[in-house]
């Protein structure tokens, strides 16, 4: 058996190409523009410096403020859906209940965990797009436990 035999000797006869031909050829034109490497590498610095600059606000606070405007939002939401069974009095009730609530999460006088059974109740409450008369009453009842934990200043 030849030299020949067992490596062919031009491209044609060969079913790969050789690390060596790889590298003597010229080198292949660029497939995305030179600035994108840039522009990547400036989007991903954003991102972190995003990231940073948003911890550093949930850190300092910024999470109570959060979370009085999430509540502030679904309560808002809630209010378009309330069944007729719910009387005006337990809607002016529950109403006063989520203000106090959000009033002392606020002034930090209850906890942000305290309100985790107000938002869990809240959620599968509004989750059907209606609130009847006992979803309002369980929920002001909630609300009235949580304000109940507030510490006074």
């Amino acid at each position: 058996m030849t030299a020949s035999e067992t490596a062919p000797e031009t491209m044609t006869e060969r079913r790969g190409r050789w690390p060596a031909d790889y590298y003597s050829s010229a080198t292949p034109e660029a497939v995305v523009p030179s600035w994108a490497a840039y522009g990547c590498g400036g989007a991903a610095a954003l991102v972190i410096l995003l990231l940073f600059a948003g911890g550093s606000y949930v850190a300092g606070g910024g999470f109570v403020d959060f979370m009085d405007l999430a509540v502030g939002m679904s309560v808002s939401e809630m209010k378009g859906k309330y069944t007729p069974d719910v009387p005006a009095e337990r809607k002016k009730s529950l109403d006063r209940e989520i203000e106090l609530l959000r009033k002392n999460l606020r002034d930090e006088t209850i906890s942000v965990q305290s309100l985790q059974p107000f938002l869990q109740t809240l959620a599968k409450t509004t989750g059907d797009d209606k609130v009847t008369a006992a979803e309002a009453a369980k929920l002001e009842e909630i609300a009235k436990k949580a304000n109940a934990t507030a510490k006074h200043r």
